[in-house]
């Protein structure tokens, strides 16, 4: 397997600021990463495999879309970011930015990095850690204003919730435990 070109912490930085990302999304993208760490290093824990620089830089940037969307008026800053990234030549984080509203992998697949940024994208609303319900009663509230739409959020939904058992399984912590987690910071570092 070839070594794959991720940017580190300050190169995220770099990028979210090169495509003018606004403030509120640069800490929601943060706090993305703190779940993702969390949950990350909890499968580290548990001997499951998981490139934390890898999933550090996809939490970073999977919102590095979202204002140039606003800009050039496409609706999918999950698939703008994708571009972005494949461009600033970071193939392998765009594919999984490009992931984090629809995924990709087949139900059954193993949990991978883009599963993890994915949930912790949906654990998040602006920068605070929320229940999966709360969440989607946010999207539901924010984005349901057609039929489709309320089709589409209610099949992410519960795509979601299988998602989040799947991941459980693999964890030594409930999802019910991940906000008093972040907070006491007392994860052991692997």
């Amino acid at each position: 397997m070839g070594q794959i070109n991720i940017p580190t912490a300050r190169d995220c930085h770099d990028l979210l600021a090169k495509y003018n990302t606004p403030a509120h999304i640069v800490l929601h993208c943060r706090r993305v990463w703190e779940v993702g760490r969390v949950l990350g290093e909890g499968l580290l824990r548990q001997e499951y495999p998981v490139d934390m620089a890898l999933l550090q830089a996809s939490c970073l940037l999977h919102d590095i879309g979202k204002y140039p969307s606003i800009l050039d008026r496409s609706k999918f800053h999950d698939i703008r970011g994708e571009q972005i990234l494949e461009q600033e030549g970071f193939p392998d984080v765009a594919n999984i930015v490009g992931q984090h509203v629809i995924l990709r992998s087949k139900r059954g697949d193993p949990i991978r990095e883009e599963h993890v940024v994915f949930y912790a994208d949906k654990r998040v609303v602006h920068d605070e850690v929320v229940s999966l319900e709360d969440r989607f009663v946010y999207l539901f509230e924010t984005y349901a204003k057609t039929p489709e739409a309320v089709d589409m959020l209610t099949l992410m939904k519960d795509d979601t919730v299988k998602l989040e058992r799947e991941i459980f399984l693999l964890l030594d912590f409930g999802p019910d435990d991940l906000q008093d987690l972040l907070e006491a910071e007392t994860l052991p570092r692997p």
